[in-house]
């Protein structure tokens, strides 16, 4: 081969290999999803089986927060508390921003308030959303809850979020009634904040009163008493229930 073949030979190879480039650039561009991928590894975008195929291939179908029950309370005249009981179900997707509203109506099922807000919810967890001295000058015969947004966010394992919850005790006096308590943090972290919430429940196992406090920088291993106060004095009660949450998508703290 003459050295003018040689160069049509190797200008022939060039030329080859710049079409197979564009060709495979052309089918990557024509071929890739356009729509939702699931690449978050979470079903939150309408994707179906195909979607979560190969590198998506652990995609988390998302089960909807259960609302477990409501209540409204009269507190004093034209004010009063709500309580809505929740639960994710899901084992690996919590809700890193949860919103949502309450709903008032009167006897006639017009809507007379509303109050809003934000909070979260982890993997499985059952959940009090308390909302205290809301005002209304009409009296209160029904409440409506729901979520109105959510951010999903998976959380592969969580571990050693041991919050222990001690001495827990009702007390009532004439004129008021408290709720008084010891949280252990028995974890490896220290948290910003961590939340409490109190709900005292009748005979019939419904909710009579709710209250609600915070405690902020709870260190590692640290214990530290709590109280909610009501200032009037709740009727008999029945049963109570405690609860400790934190926010590990943002309150953990080194």
């Amino acid at each position: 081969m003459n050295h003018y073949a040689k160069k049509q030979f190797l200008i022939g190879i060039v030329y080859i290999i710049i079409i197979a480039i564009i060709v495979i650039g052309v089918y990557y561009l024509v071929s890739r999803p356009s729509g939702p991928t699931c690449s978050d590894g979470i079903k939150n975008q309408n994707e179906d089986d195909i979607d979560c195929g190969g590198p998506c291939k652990k995609c988390e179908n998302i089960e909807q927060i259960k609302i477990l029950n409501k209540e409204f309370i009269q507190t004093v005249a034209d004010s009063y508390d709500l309580v809505a009981r929740i639960k994710n179900p899901n084992i690996y997707l919590g809700g890193e921003i949860l919103n949502y509203k309450f709903s008032l109506y009167d006897n006639n099922n017009q809507l007379i308030g509303v109050r809003t807000g934000k909070t979260y919810i982890l993997p499985q967890e059952v959940k009090y959303i308390i909302e205290t001295r809301v005002g209304s000058d009409k009296t209160v015969s029904e409440i409506d809850f729901e979520i109105t947004n959510i951010v999903w966010k998976k959380i592969n394992e969580i571990n050693d979020l041991e919050i222990r919850i001690k001495n827990k005790e009702y007390q009532k006096f004439e004129t008021s009634s408290k709720l008084v308590g010891t949280i252990e943090n028995k974890t490896s972290y220290n948290f910003n904040t961590i939340e409490i919430a109190g709900v005292l429940f009748d005979e019939n196992d419904k909710i009579i009163a709710v209250s609600k406090t915070s405690m902020n920088t709870v260190l590692m291993n640290e214990s530290r008493g709590f109280e909610m106060v009501w200032p009037y004095a709740v009727s008999e009660i029945k049963s109570f229930d405690v609860r400790a949450y934190t926010n590990i998508f943002e309150t953990i703290i080194n």
